[in-house]
């Protein structure tokens, strides 16, 4: 199967401007998810969401919160069309130094071997550095997407999108 592995916060959803989605409250779509997602829902290829919720390791969410939060994005989706497949989330802080948070590629790999996934023909699309760069460590293809509220410039992006729609795009045709 061919994968495009999708950042939560600041690629389909905004970023409150405290840079935590800790509550259902505060999920907003950007105004292109749901037609970028009802695009992508028509391509061939397994979705999955990757996700760094430090917020967990903060104690802002507990993970039974995290799950009614994925609950409820995968609810505010639904009209897409898109099947997200699973939501893979690292509930580490960056001073954990763990091995599963993004620029890491373990939670990549892991869906991979779950769900026996070609990651050379497969897409990271992310507005971070870190998730482009979890992409290109598992050997995916990457898209930063320019939506972040901390502006990053990714040279190691196979392309750089201005939004979610043009990344969706930008997939279909190559």
């Amino acid at each position: 199967m061919k994968a495009v592995f999708l950042d939560r916060d600041g690629t389909i959803i905004v970023d409150p401007p405290d840079e935590r989605v800790d509550s259902a409250s505060k999920i907003t779509l950007f105004p292109d998810t749901i037609e970028a997602l009802r695009l992508l829902a028509r391509l061939d290829y397994g979705v999955f969401l990757i996700t760094n919720q430090a917020g967990i390791a903060e104690g802002r969410i507990s993970k039974k919160d995290f799950g009614l939060i994925n609950h409820a994005v995968l609810q505010e989706l639904a009209p897409s069309g898109v099947h997200i497949i699973r939501t893979y989330v690292c509930p580490h802080s960056p001073a954990d130094n763990c091995g599963c948070r993004k620029p890491h590629p373990t939670l990549l790999l892991q869906a991979a071997r779950e769900f026996n996934i070609d990651l050379v023909h497969s897409w990271m699309v992310g507005d971070r550095q870190s998730d482009v760069m979890a992409g290109v460590n598992a050997g995916t293809k990457t898209i930063l997407v320019k939506t972040a509220n901390i502006p990053a410039t990714v040279p190691e992006a196979t392309y750089t999108a201005p939004h979610l729609l043009d990344a969706i795009h930008y997939i279909e045709t190559n």
